[in-house]
């Protein structure tokens, strides 16, 4: 079953980018994860929206242990505030 991980955060809307093309970059063939995508909260002010796919959870759990997403998310966590994480799997995946 597919997976999502649905991150919303406070940074800067520049270094959120740059941090996630590093770690596209790094991980390039090591990841597991499939696609992501970086959105503004038009509700709250500074907030970002970051959404992460995978094949599945337990994909998304082995990529957690992986050294380039520890190092990613130290470096994240340094730059970041009011983080919050939603674990979702995927029901249906339909195209409009």
């Amino acid at each position: 079953m597919a997976f999502v991980q649905v991150m919303t955060f406070d940074m800067d809307e520049t270094e959120a980018v740059r941090l996630l093309n590093k770690y596209a970059e790094e991980g390039r063939g090591e990841t597991f994860a499939r696609r992501a995508i970086i959105g503004r909260d038009r509700s709250v002010e500074g907030r970002l929206v970051q959404i992460v796919f995978f094949d599945s959870a337990h994909e998304a759990e082995a990529n957690n242990e992986l050294a380039v997403t520890q190092r990613s998310g130290a470096e994240f966590n340094d730059l970041a505030s009011e983080v919050k994480f939603v674990d979702v799997d995927v029901v249906a995946d339909i195209t409009i």
